[in-house]
């Protein structure tokens, strides 16, 4: 990198500090203001110095999520090598749990790519009553049986069902209740940039505007972590 380029980039480090500081953040988009397009955790949660993570908290009875899901998923091909994007389903109600458990089972047997957009489409596009493990596991089942994945763990409705049942399942859900209190994400979908913001449709205006906002602070996180100069 040469000494021009290098001072442009810690001239703009050091702009988006000031900016942070002052609680705005200024980026090709239009300015955005804390308290307005997102939220500062009062406790900031721990999260790895060499990423920057980007957490979104979901649910696949969300419409809103189903909509978002390609959204953030092209979005996430096109962050840099630092920006590590991880889904954490919300167990805000009954079925959002039960939907919850859906995902880590899918997760546990390692068959997130057959389910994943197929679960959203039948319950949004299809209207398939899968309301309880049992019409789940035979869902997965199903969709094993059509796209098969390598290295599932699971194939049959039973492998499916027992693993709805298993502790590792079962932590997960505890684990994701507390993450939804830390982080205050009382809505989906919402996304939490590196522990320390949130934002979510509403204050950022669309879900366009939610990744426009996810953009500024992950630079300005980036900046934050950067070693000085």
């Amino acid at each position: 990198m040469g000494p021009r380029i290098l001072g442009r980039t810690v001239r703009r480090t050091l702009l988006v500090v000031a900016l942070a500081a002052a609680g705005s953040l200024a980026t090709a988009e239009g300015p955005f203001e804390e308290g307005t397009h997102y939220h500062r955790l009062p406790v900031p949660v721990a999260t790895a110095e060499d990423t920057v993570t980007v957490t979104e908290f979901f649910s696949y009875a969300c419409g809103h999520c189903f909509q978002f899901d390609p959204e953030l998923d092209h979005w996430a091909e096109g962050t840099a090598e630092d920006v590590v994007l991880e889904r954490v389903p919300a167990a805000f109600s009954p079925l959002y749990e039960l939907l919850a458990e859906a995902y880590y089972v899918a997760r546990a047997c390692k068959v997130l790519p057959a389910t994943h957009t197929p679960l959203f489409r039948a319950l949004h596009l299809e209207r398939q009553p899968l309301r309880s493990q049992e019409a789940i596991a035979r869902f997965f089942a199903d969709q094993v049986e059509k796209t098969p994945v390598p290295g599932a763990t699971c194939a049959t409705p039973d492998d499916f069902l027992k693993t709805f049942k298993s502790f590792g399942v079962r932590s997960a859900i505890n684990q994701s209740k507390s993450r939804a209190k830390a982080y205050q994400a009382r809505g989906v979908p919402a996304l939490i940039i590196d522990g320390a913001f949130r934002t979510d449709g509403q204050s950022a205006g669309s879900n366009e505007g939610m990744l426009q906002v996810a953009d500024a602070l992950i630079e300005q996180r980036r900046a934050e972590k950067a070693p000085a100069p």
